[in-house]
């Protein structure tokens, strides 16, 4: 089987993805391959890009046995090109309406050929396919050799900082946050050193790794809400900037239990991307035969 990956960038949540699947799909003897919008073909907006990414759908349909899109705005001019080998992961809700209404468009016409990441997205799109993301239990773990900072809180995410910085100053709690300044094979050392993460990330958010990668490294307090996939994660959620700081200073006091069995759940509940992968593969399979 031969893969083409298409998705607009190799920074961010995505890219990290789309790496991670990858991987794993080669492990299974799969050959894969990697186009990004922005770097690879030097097109930078959805736009300017459209005529030309409908073109190369059409003569890349014919090279590979699966075409997998990520998002929207790479999606749509693949469903143009009416290619029938065609696959996509969805991973998030559109900011703007706009994008909202081309996002709809093209899960309504994928249908099941369409993925979706967290139980959150599949009650919304009805018809996609859910297949949550997973977390590399090889690069998040727990360090041994790194001790912990008592009240030590971690923030990797731009997502509210302002007002979450705000409110551990008030508290006098000391914070360190990555600012994208770290590799993602480094983040498991990160969440390994401190005692408590947060991540409030905005309703849109479509599944937000994060969460994941700090239960499998057995951050003893994790702060999140529901959305994404917080809505089925065993972590502390808070509704409201008020509810943080009550609960900082609550966990700082010693009043509130630190989370156990983190990592356990995530290998119980098989939140791993071997399990995407392998769930990946049953729809790939599906497509190539609708095609025969």
């Amino acid at each position: 089987m031969k893969v083409l990956m298409v998705h607009k960038t190799r920074i961010g949540g995505v890219a990290i993805h789309v790496k991670e699947i990858s991987e794993e799909l080669r492990k299974k003897g799969i050959e894969v391959e990697e186009i990004t919008r922005n770097e690879d073909l030097k097109l930078t907006s959805f736009w300017k890009s459209y005529f030309k990414m409908k073109t190369l759908f059409k003569k890349w349909s014919k090279e590979y046995d699966i075409i997998h899109c990520h998002d929207w705005s790479i999606t749509y001019p693949a469903l143009k090109a009416n290619i029938k080998n065609l696959v996509a992961t969805f991973h998030g809700f559109p900011l703007n309406i706009v994008a909202n209404y081309f996002e709809n468009y093209c899960i309504k016409k994928l249908r099941e050929k369409a993925i979706v990441v967290s139980p959150n997205m599949k009650k919304i799109y009805k018809t996609s396919t859910l297949i949550p993301n997973g977390v590399n239990l090889s690069i998040f773990k727990k360090y041994e050799d790194i001790e912990r900072i008592k009240n030590l809180v971690g923030l990797v995410q731009k997502y509210n900082l302002d007002k979450i910085a705000t409110i551990l100053k008030d508290l006098n709690m000391e914070f360190v946050c990555t600012n994208g300044g770290l590799k993602y094979e480094e983040l498991g050392k990160f969440y390994s050193k401190i005692d408590i993460f947060i991540s409030i990330p905005p309703k849109t958010t479509g599944f937000n790794m994060v969460w994941l990668e700090a239960m499998a490294c057995e951050v003893p307090y994790i702060i999140g809400t529901n959305a994404g996939i917080g809505e089925i994660l065993p972590i502390y959620k808070i509704s409201s900037f008020n509810e943080l700081k009550n609960l900082l200073s609550k966990i700082r006091k010693d009043k509130i239990k630190p989370l156990q069995n983190q990592r356990r759940w995530i290998i119980k509940n098989r939140m791993t991307w071997k399990r995407h992968v392998n769930q990946l593969i049953n729809l790939y399979r599906c497509v190539m035969n609708e095609e025969k």
